[in-house]
């Protein structure tokens, strides 16, 4: 039986947005729609009775907008990054999926996304030690404890990937609906644990956070 408390990231997906779907966003700033601010509002006051060490975020509005309330909510430090945000997607970005299916290397990206970097943006690599530098930043400043982070579907699958030491070509295995909750735990000197994966918001938190301690 472990002794030592662990860090437990809560590891969130921004919710629906204004735009519409089937069109590469990426790090261009598109707005949560009102259903989607309403159940960030429901997610963030349930988050609240529990006690949180940190709250962090990608600084794009739709992953923002939950990690600002919550953080104000809870009285904790609040980190907005770029490094949170989603893969930049280059000159892909603001295209259409049939835009998309027209260009040979987007299609072969969908067969091997770890090889295939979209022209003038970023490789899952390139993501995927953004998304590590943060998480090395919150072992060092909250050894222990619960910490959210706002991020993003692409940015949650490349960082579980790696955490969990999937390979890359697995990418599109790992779904991340719009508003997915994931859990990972972090002992000291142990791999990570995934405890909870693509859960709805709507799942009751307290017994999985109550059995670490939370």
């Amino acid at each position: 039986m472990r002794s030592s408390k662990p860090l437990v990231l809560l590891l969130l997906r921004h919710e629906e947005t204004e735009n519409p779907r089937g069109i590469l966003y990426g790090q261009t700033d598109v707005p949560l729609s009102p259903v989607g601010r309403k159940k960030t509002e429901e997610l963030v006051e349930k988050l609240s009775r529990f006690q949180i060490k940190a709250v962090y975020g990608s600084d794009l509005s739709r992953s923002s907008y939950g990690a600002k309330l919550l953080a104000e909510r809870s009285g904790v430090p609040l980190t907005l990054t770029p490094l949170l945000r989603e893969i930049d997607f280059g000159k892909w970005t603001g295209l259409t999926f049939k835009e998309l299916l027209k260009i040979p290397e987007f299609r072969e990206r969908l067969e091997h996304p770890e090889k295939i970097k979209p022209p003038g943006g970023e490789s899952l690599k390139d993501l995927s030690e953004r998304a590590l530098r943060v998480v090395s930043e919150i072992k060092y400043h909250f050894p222990e404890g619960l910490v959210v982070i706002f991020s993003h579907g692409g940015l949650n699958r490349v960082l579980i990937a790696r955490l969990l030491d999937i390979p890359l070509n697995r990418f599109f295995a790992l779904e991340q609906r719009p508003g997915a909750i994931n859990l990972l735990v972090f002992f000291p000197d142990s791999p990570p644990l995934l405890a909870l994966f693509n859960a709805p918001p709507e799942i009751d938190l307290r017994p999985y956070l109550e059995y670490y301690g939370i």
